[in-house]
């Protein structure tokens, strides 16, 4: 721990002011002071955090000088710290530290812009492993670092220079790896085959093996990153390789059988094909004139295939056209459904309509359609002034909105409660609402819809049907509305 008596006593009141070093090619280091009140544990980690951070950026590739200083000053900063030494001496390479990183974050941005293509050259070789190429690898990246460290030194020119030969031994690295990577197995395959001695028993065969390879590798010398071509030639390479061992087997085996036994067998494969395509046999014609047989019986069959499966898909046009015709005419059926179902349920409720019309005297209420709703206004239901309990008097009208209701079955009821302009908006909206409610309560507890289909809204004055500046005029605003709204299934 820091023995913080000892420190105050030695430092005082300290900050780090701002001190000039010179480092690499003469480029000076800006320190920022550190106050003595931080907590050294937590600046620490925290430069430990940015230090890391600046790894991950490759800072310690593209300023490897600077930052292996602020990596050295945050280590003695730490050793300090675990030792309990004077916080002055901590705190001087924490700054210290914190300028160096800063500083090998400048030199990293100018580094990646002089280095653009060299840096783009050293990804790409990596990105396929070029570091498997140890040696070779380890000398192209220390002639990379070379090219940095000359950056920190303020040597532009020199670094740009070099930077092409540079950028050049990665690309080659890349090729060798995407080569590798590619034709590495069928090279180990020509080893083996010379090992083999495939190239005495069937010399033309590996000939052409070998010349396969060296063409998937002028291709990939080319086309480094044509991916599909790469595989397509590197596959090719294989098959012909692998075609030379099968050849060369063959070949020894014939050279240990007589010539009739090599005849013999040649006509017994041949045969066996015959045999399977149940064309005639033809084994007592040349052995040329039996593959022409063989030939001539697979065109035919590759004609009938080609024929049926024309048909097939013919066919199968035809069973999709079917298909959408048939969609088509359901659609068609569906729509003259649903519009016989609207016509019917537009008849049915205006059946309905006339019905409840009659089932209210005109000073009782108005009875009207609004679009697919209809709207029964209640001009004969009165409440007390200034309160919202249903009066007896209003039961028998209240009877008739219930039969009206169920007329439509189960359709969705909104009771609408509105008064005049007197009084305050406030109190009107709260009185039409209350009125409203009440009428709801009475049509549920009658039984006439469950609560679910009933909602009760008070517009107060909002919505007036004459003018408040009369008697008359308010009486027909203070209303109820009973607003049903039928459901189709109902209506058929």
């Amino acid at each position: 721990m820091v023995k913080k008596a000892n420190c105050c006593t030695k430092i005082g009141v300290w900050f780090i002011g701002i001190v000039l070093f010179y480092g690499c090619g003469g480029t000076p280091l800006k320190v920022t002071p550190v106050d003595k009140t931080a907590n050294p544990t937590e600046i620490i980690a925290q430069l430990g955090k940015d230090i890391e951070r600046a790894r991950a950026d490759q800072v310690d590739i593209l300023s490897p000088t600077w930052f292996e200083k602020a990596v050295q000053s945050h280590a003695q900063a730490k050793k300090g710290l675990e030792q309990g030494a004077e916080l002055a001496g901590i705190l001087k390479n924490i700054a210290q530290g914190r300028a160096e990183l800063q500083q090998a974050d400048v030199i990293t941005v100018r580094s990646r812009d002089l280095l653009a293509d060299t840096i783009k050259s050293r990804e790409a070789a990596r990105a396929v492993n070029a570091q498997q190429f140890k040696d070779e690898y380890k000398a192209t990246e220390s002639n990379f670092l070379s090219l940095t460290r000359a950056i920190e030194d303020g040597e532009l020119s020199t670094a740009q220079e070099k930077s092409k030969a540079v950028g050049q031994e990665f690309r080659s690295l890349e090729l060798r790896a995407i080569s590798l990577s590619s034709v590495g197995d069928i090279r180990r395959m020509k080893v083996q085959a010379k090992d083999d001695r495939v190239p005495k028993a069937a010399p033309k065969a590996f000939a052409e093996a070998q010349q396969t390879l060296a063409d998937a590798e002028a291709f990939i010398a080319g086309n480094r990153y044509d991916q599909a071509g790469v595989q397509q030639h590197a596959a090719q390479a294989q098959f012909m390789m692998q075609r030379a061992k099968v050849i060369a087997d063959e070949a020894r085996k014939l050279t240990e059988m007589a010539p009739e036994d090599i005849a013999l067998k040649t006509e017994s494969l041949l045969s066996q094909i015959t045999t399977t395509l149940h064309a005639k046999d033809q084994r007592n014609a040349p052995f040329e004139q039996q593959q022409e047989a063989i030939l001539s019986s697979i065109a035919s069959l590759q004609s009938s295939q080609t024929q049926a499966l024309k048909r097939i898909e013919e066919k199968d046009e035809l069973v999709q056209k079917l298909t959408d015709r048939l969609g088509e005419l359901e659609g068609v059926s569906q729509k003259v459904k649903y519009d016989k179902d609207r016509l019917a349920a537009e008849k049915r409720f205006n059946e309905q309509f006339v019905v409840v019309q009659g089932y209210f005297h005109p000073r009782e209420a108005e009875v009207y359609k609004q679009y697919d709703t209809l709207v029964i206004r209640l001009k004969g239901m009165q409440f007390p002034v200034g309160q919202s309990v249903v009066q007896p008097a209003s039961y028998p009208l209240l009877t008739k909105v219930q039969r009206a209701i169920k007329t439509f079955g189960q359709p969705d009821v909104v009771i609408e409660g509105h008064t005049d302009s007197t009084g305050s908006e406030q109190n009107n909206l709260a009185l039409s609402t209350a009125r409203a409610e009440s009428v709801e309560q009475y049509l549920v507890a009658n039984g006439t819809l469950s609560k679910t289909k009933i909602k009760a809204v008070g517009h107060g004055p909002s919505r007036p049907i004459a003018p408040n500046e009369t008697a008359e005029g308010r009486a027909q605003n203070r209303r109820i509305d009973v607003i049903i709204k039928p459901h189709m299934k109902d209506m058929k």
